[in-house]
C-alpha cells in the first residue's frame, strides 16, 4: 500500500448497549422520525390547539379549562416554532476567501462532525435518509456501466463513502478517491467493516496516483459540478488512462437544460447576484459537453441518460486500446 491510500482501521466487535425502549433518547428518536415523514403535525396541533381555547373562551368554561388549553397553545406553539427553526435548511459559511479551484479546502474546512460531513454531502443528516438517498445512484451504476462481481471499480470524489459503502459488495474491490483529507477521514470511518475497499488521498487535480490499466470501471457523481472545465476534461483523459481495454466510465452533473435544472440555475443566479458565490457552489452543464470530453478521450458507445435534475453520460473504452 503506498503512502497515499488510507487504510481503513479494523473494526472491533461492538459491545451490547442496554438501551430502555421508554428512554428520553428512544422517544426523541422515534418522534423526530414521525415528524421529519409527516412535517404538518406540529402546524396542525399548533391550530387544533388556538381552536380548542377560542372554544373554552366562547363556552365560558371553568377557568381550569381554560387555563389547560392555554398551556396546549403554549406548548404547540413553541414546538412548531422549534421544529421550524430546527429544519431550517443550513447555510455554510461562504468561505469567499477561498479560490474557486482549491477543491480540498471548503471540505476541509466546512464538515467536521458525522453529521456535518453528511449534511454536506447529501443534505440529510439522519443516517437511514442518508443511506437511502445513494439508491438511485447504485441503480443508475448498476444499469448503466453494469457493475459486475469481478470487477475493480473507482469513485474520484467519494467523499464519505455514501455510494461505496452500497455499491461495494456489487464488486470485487471498490476504491474511492477524493482531494481532501478531511472527507476520506469521515469515510475511513464509515468504511472499516468493509474487507474489499481502499482510499486514496489525490494530491491534485487528476489521477496521477493510479497506474495505467488498472480499473475495469470509475464514475463521478455529485463531482464533476464543483469542478471547473478544465480539470473536468483532465479528469475524463486521466479516467480513460486507469481503466482498462473495455472499461466503463460514468459521469453525472446537475443538468441545465432540465426544468429542475434550470430553477435551481436561475434560483443560485438571484441569489448571487450582488455577491461572490461560495466555492462549493454548483456548477450546471449540458449533455453535449460531457460527450465532448468522453468522445475527445477515446471513449465509444457515448450515451446520454436524462434523470432530472441530472444528466448521466457513459462511455468505454475501446477494447483493442
Amino acid at each position: 500500500m503506498n503512502s497515499n491510500t488510507l487504510a481503513p482501521p479494523v473494526a472491533r466487535e461492538p459491545r451490547a448497549a442496554r438501551v430502555s425502549p421508554l428512554s428520553w433518547a428512544h422517544a426523541h428518536s422515534l418522534g423526530s422520525h414521525h415528524l421529519r415523514h409527516h412535517p404538518w403535525l406540529p402546524a396542525a396541533a399548533t391550530l387544533l390547539s388556538c381552536g380548542a381555547l377560542a372554544a373554552t373562551l366562547v363556552a365560558r368554561v371553568p377557568p381550569p379549562y381554560q387555563f389547560v388549553a392555554a398551556v396546549w397553545v403554549a406548548v404547540s406553539s413553541f414546538a412548531w416554532g422549534y421544529w421550524k427553526q430546527a429544519n431550517r435548511r443550513r447555510l455554510f459559511p461562504p468561505l469567499t476567501h477561498l479560490h474557486r479551484r482549491q477543491y480540498a479546502n471548503p471540505w476541509d474546512e466546512l464538515p467536521s462532525s458525522p453529521d456535518d460531513a453528511r449534511a454536506a454531502v447529501a443534505g440529510p443528516k439522519d443516517e437511514q435518509e442518508f443511506r437511502t438517498s445513494a439508491n438511485e445512484t447504485i441503480q443508475n451504476l448498476l444499469d448503466l456501466v453494469h457493475i459486475r462481481q469481478d470487477d475493480k471499480v473507482l469513485e474520484v470524489g467519494c467523499g464519505i463513502g455514501r455510494i461505496g459503502e452500497a455499491l461495494a459488495k456489487y464488486c470485487a474491490s471498490w476504491t474511492g478517491a477524493d482531494i481532501s483529507v478531511n472527507m476520506l477521514g469521515h469515510a475511513c470511518k464509515r468504511l472499516r467493516g468493509l474487507n474489499n475497499i481502499r482510499l486514496v488521498h489525490l494530491r491534485r487535480v487528476g489521477l496521477a496516483e493510479f497506474e495505467n490499466r488498472c480499473f475495469d470501471a470509475a464514475y463521478f457523481t455529485d463531482t464533476l459540478m464543483h469542478v471547473d472545465a478544465m480539470d473536468q476534461w483532465q479528469y475524463v483523459k486521466d479516467t480513460f488512462r486507469v481503466l482498462r481495454p473495455g472499461g466503463r466510465i460514468f459521469l453525472d452533473i446537475i443538468d441545465v437544460e432540465s426544468e429542475a435544472g434550470w430553477e435551481m440555475f436561475t434560483r443560485d443566479a438571484t441569489r448571487y447576484r450582488q455577491v461572490e458565490p461560495p466555492p462549493y457552489t454548483p456548477r450546471f452543464s449540458t449533455a453535449s459537453e460531457l460527450q465532448i470530453y468522453l468522445q475527445r478521450a477515446g471513449f465509444e458507445k457515448v450515451q446520454v441518460h436524462h434523470r432530472s435534475p441530472l444528466v448521466i453520460v457513459t462511455g468505454t473504452k475501446p477494447a483493442n486500446d
